[in-house]
């Protein structure tokens, strides 16, 4: 497999899965296509991932600008280990102790549902730390390089790899959408064990990686 496959499978893989947690994109999405039309929610669609885009591109550039020392790529390692198991283990405590009920609204906006998409995107302030904090790993796996092919790859598969997810909610919301919102828990249960589990996965394999390099001076 090709560095360039590679980076384009682990930016679709990245974004798809990124954007499944139920959250204010999707489920607005699910309830534009449920309330108004599904072509309004893949309008909505495209104008958010616009803005994710243009999100992901800048946080890689910014990532190639960030000079970091070679002694901080280990203590970066453990950081993202410890931001995975925070994540899944925040997701599953909320489920198992705060878990709202699920609520079926009626979302309201005026003019255009492309630019609603774009506007609503914009003001997610998660979107670039999130795509910094993948940038990182992928660039210690020497998956992402510094150059324009890579940050355009990396960008173009982000964008296929989220409106691939909300378009599946807008075409499949409007019919299921009882469905999706009766069973969020159960989703956001599993959604948290997996960050868990490629918590655990990414200790073992830097923790293994400290070992060899020890080992081997």
């Amino acid at each position: 497999m090709t560095k360039n496959l590679k980076l384009f499978l682990a930016g679709l893989a990245i974004s798809f899965f990124g954007s499944m947690a139920p959250g204010t994109l999707n489920m607005t999405t699910l309830h534009v296509s449920a309330f108004d039309s599904v072509q309004s929610a893949l309008w909505f669609a495209f104008g958010a991932v616009i803005i994710e885009m243009v999100y992901a591109a800048l946080a890689v550039t910014l990532l190639h600008r960030i000079k970091v020392p070679l002694k901080w790529k280990e203590t970066a390692e453990w950081i993202f280990v410890f931001g995975l198991i925070s994540y899944g283990g925040f997701v599953l405590y909320s489920q198992f102790f705060n878990a709202p009920s699920p609520t079926i609204e009626k979302v309201s906006f005026s003019g255009s549902a492309f630019f609603f998409g774009m506007s609503l995107s914009f003001v997610n302030p998660f979107q670039v730390p999130f795509w910094m904090f993948w940038g990182t790993l992928l660039k210690q796996r020497n998956i992402l390089e510094q150059n324009t092919t890579s940050i355009l790859l990396y960008t173009i598969s982000a964008g296929m790899g989220a409106f691939s997810l909300l378009a599946g909610y807008a075409i499949l919301g409007g019919e299921n959408r009882l469905w999706i919102n009766a069973h969020q828990v159960e989703f956001m249960i599993f959604y948290g064990s997996v960050f868990l589990l490629l918590g655990i996965l990414q200790a073992w394999r830097s923790a293994m990686g400290n070992r060899n390099r020890t080992s081997g001076q």
